[in-house]
């Protein structure tokens, strides 16, 4: 194949062939827990693994404690092929849990614990779950393990295994007795660290199921091998940066994660940094932005992990003008304006990935000679500074050589002298150049190595060839497949994907030259206003820089007066200090000037807050039903 017609097939590897990323890798063949936990524990046991609540927990007790509670789930009757669920937030004891039950050859169905008893019920009976790991209290006493109780008792699930929160903090905590339970630290304490071998086959065993959020319909389980685990692991790094550059990054890298880890976005945060014998920082409640800048402040990390609406609540915390860290977005779409405050107000690089459960957490990450642009000034300077930087890091032995110093220095003192670095390439270059433009800002980044993607026609489903797709700036569905996709919806292996093996992501995008794919919205989330398609993102991002909106959800409802048609509506979630002072004809006649006459909302309403999924999304299939709901109350819908 002749390189240009392979760059019109695939235009994101011209962005991977600048950076020395290659178009494809050789995946290791292990189990979950040997390749995320095993191997790091053998190599830097006495490195910092995970931090909560000022709890610091290395990489040989991480391995004790996975050990024992494998151990114990096997002597309570857990076997191979079995379903065990836990129900926690971002955790030490989710972690546990992740890599225990894989271990024995059990399936970990991870469950965020704001799901309610019915969601609940509903998970533990499509699975078989027969143990729960659970967190006792979050707001009020009894709050989540009630739910589980109240749930297990409509289920067969028999065993609940109870833990708060603070038995893995700085705190001394005490456990009340709860009957027909036994504690989560009890039960590590009271068995051996020596788990029964499993014969496991990595290509056809669930070692996790993830529930999808349920945003545009039932929720599906995805069922997820080890094989496939491990190969979106060992593919991330590898899709931002040569091999010669990510070892360096070994046992030294800092990850702050504020994702709920009952969801893909927030179990897959934490996975890359373990197997690379880093350190990962995790945080509970992730609207507790004034603990996410301590956690800054006192460990420094590299990377920070967290949702558009973390970041705009983060960005009205007092000291968080200096962070200097790379703001890894994800989950939702982040607004252009959101971005460009954050980086301006806190120093930092901000940069936007994507992915969907049914490839595990990530399909796309920032293309970082885009990120680099700015300072170097062209791409092609971008590209000989990786191609020198890669020959040279290859030279025998300078890597060992390079990988023993950064080893040798503690990982907070590189995280700060990185944060500085951030910092002042932020604020003295990247937000004061106008080369910044929309080089970056509005794209989801590049496919990440071993992904393929072909975009279809919305209407006919039809595939639209790539080449057409960048020349003319076409629309169209965004389809994917990965060597480590799903299995498939449980408990059907095959299901979920088309023909030819993809899945549907219902995201309607676009793909430039250098494969960098810019999503224009959800097809579900897509208006029809007299036969005229409205990407309701594109309002909500227009709406983004109108000053004094904090939040704004613009949604499709049916228009009584048109049948078979819909007219917009925008709510709007406006700062504090701006409540009563917006108004809807302001809003309106902004963007009047700005968008298409059809394009134009019926209507404004201001809220005080507005419903969101269990990863903060605004929920605006919701806010379509509620809007429904209303206009039939008054008689004019039926």
């Amino acid at each position: 194949m002749e390189i240009e017609e392979k760059y019109l097939e695939k235009p994101w590897l011209r962005t991977y062939e600048l950076m020395c990323v290659p178009e494809g890798l050789e995946y290791p063949e292990k189990t979950y827990t040997e390749f995320h936990l095993d191997e790091p524990a053998i190599k830097y046991p006495n490195n910092l693994a995970l931090v909560q609540l000022d709890y610091e927990m290395t990489y040989k007790e991480l391995k004790e404690k996975v050990d024992r509670l494998a151990t114990a789930l096997s002597n309570l009757g857990v076997k191979k092929g079995d379903v065990v669920a836990s129900v926690l937030p971002t955790s030490i004891q989710s972690v546990i849990c992740d890599m225990a039950i894989p271990e024995i050859g059990a399936t970990h169905l991870p469950i965020d614990i704001l799901y309610s008893v019915d969601e609940l019920v509903d998970k533990f009976d499509r699975t078989g779950v027969k143990v729960v790991i659970s967190l006792h209290t979050n707001v009020k006493d009894r709050d989540i393990i009630d739910k589980v109780k109240k749930a297990a008792k409509k289920t067969g699930a028999k065993s609940i295994i109870p833990t708060k929160l603070e038995d893995y903090s700085s705190k001394v905590t005490e456990h009340e007795k709860e009957e027909g339970v036994i504690w989560f630290t009890d039960l590590i304490k009271k068995y051996p660290s020596n788990p029964p071998k499993v014969d496991i086959d990595i290509k056809k065993d669930v070692a996790v199921l993830f529930f999808t959020g349920g945003t545009t319909g039932a929720p599906k389980g995805v069922m997820h091998t080890h094989y496939g685990l491990v190969a979106h692991t060992y593919s991330l790094f590898r899709s931002l940066l040569p091999e010669s550059m990510v070892s360096l990054g070994e046992a030294s890298l800092i990850s702050l994660v504020t994702f709920p880890q009952g969801h893909a976005s927030g179990h897959g945060a934490a996975l890359p940094v373990l197997n690379m014998g880093g350190t990962t920082l995790l945080q509970a409640n992730p609207r507790d932005t004034k603990e996410s800048v301590r956690l800054v402040k006192k460990y420094h990390p590299l990377v920070y992990r967290g949702a558009p609406t973390h970041y705009v609540k983060l960005l009205k915390e007092e000291g968080a003008e200096n962070l200097g860290i790379l703001a890894m977005s994800g989950s939702m779409p982040l607004a252009p304006k959101t971005q460009k405050d954050f980086e301006e107000k806190t120093g930092s690089i901000m940069a936007e990935g994507a992915g969907m459960s049914e490839l595990v957490e990530v399909s796309h990450v920032p293309a970082v000679p885009f990120i680099l642009l700015p300072f170097l000034g062209r791409l092609e300077t971008v590209g000989k500074i990786f191609h020198l930087l890669n020959r040279i890091l290859r030279t025998p032995g300078l890597s060992t050589l390079l990988m023993i110093g950064t080893r040798l220095t503690d990982p907070k003192s590189i995280g700060l002298v990185g944060s500085r670095l951030i910092y002042f390439v932020s604020k003295n270059i990247l937000t004061i150049t106008p080369v910044r433009k929309r080089e970056l800002t509005g794209s989801i980044g590049v496919p990440v190595v071993g992904v393929e993607m072909k975009i279809v026609d919305e209407d006919t489903g039809k595939k639209i060839p790539m080449e057409k797709v960048v020349k003319e700036k076409l629309r169209g569905e965004m389809c994917l497949k990965s060597p480590y996709q799903m299995l498939g919806y449980w408990p059907n292996p095959g299901s979920g994907f088309d023909e030819e093996g993809y899945v549907h992501t219902g995201d309607v995008v676009t793909v430039d030259e250098w494969g960098k794919t810019y999503v224009i919205d959800r097809m579900k989330d897509m208006a029809n206003i007299s036969g005229y398609k409205v990407y309701t993102r594109e309002i909500d991002d227009l709406l983004y820089e109108y000053p004094g909106i904090e939040e704004v959800a613009t949604i499709g409802a049916p228009d009584p007066e048109r049948p078979g048609s819909e007219r917009l509506k925008v709510f709007v979630l406006p700062l504090s200090e701006y409540k009563g002072k917006i108004k809807e004809e302001d809003i309106i006649n902004y963007l009047k000037g700005k968008v298409s006459p059809y394009a134009v909302p019926k209507s404004v309403e201001f809220r005080d807050e507005l419903p969101r999924t269990v990863t903060e999304k605004p929920f605006k299939r919701l806010l379509r039903e509620e809007e429904i709901e209303k206009i039939k109350k008054v008689g004019i819908l039926r």
